[in-house]
C-alpha cells in the first residue's frame, strides 16, 4: 500500500485549503499552526521534508528555483506542488485529483503544478 500524500501549506495558502484536505482524510498542516510564519523559502521545504510533507504553495517566483538548487546539490525533498491562485474548490479538486493518482513516495523529489491536474 503506498502512502497518501501529506500537505504542509506555506502561508501564502488559504487555510481553508488544509482544513478542506483534513476532511477528506488528508493530514495537512499549515504554516501558521505549526508556528513557522517567519521562516524563509528554503526553512519551509526543509521543514515539510522533515514532516514527510509535500509543500504546496502558490509561489511560483521561488519554490521552482530552490527544487532544482537542491537538485544540483543532491538534497531531497518529499515534494512541491504548484497552485495558481484560484479558489479552495479548485485547488482542492484538483489536488485529490493528483493525490489519487500520485503516493507519497512518488512525489519525492517532484515539483508538481496543479495546473496540470
Amino acid at each position: 500500500m503506498m502512502d497518501k500524500v501529506k500537505i504542509y501549506t506555506d502561508e501564502d495558502l488559504a487555510i481553508a485549503i488544509s482544513r478542506a484536505l483534513r476532511l477528506r482524510g488528508f493530514k495537512a498542516y499549515t504554516t501558521i499552526e505549526q508556528g513557522r510564519s517567519n521562516s524563509s523559502d528554503e526553512e519551509q521545504i526543509e521543514y515539510a521534508t522533515s514532516i514527510g510533507a509535500v509543500l504546496l504553495t502558490h509561489n511560483v517566483q521561488d519554490f521552482p528555483r530552490i527544487h532544482y538548487e537542491f537538485m544540483r546539490r543532491g538534497e531531497h525533498h518529499c515534494g512541491i506542488i504548484i497552485a495558481k491562485q484560484v479558489s479552495v474548490g479548485e485547488i482542492v479538486r484538483s489536488f485529490l485529483h493528483l493525490a489519487s493518482t500520485l503516493s507519497a513516495e512518488d512525489m519525492e523529489d517532484r515539483l508538481e503544478y496543479l495546473s496540470n491536474w
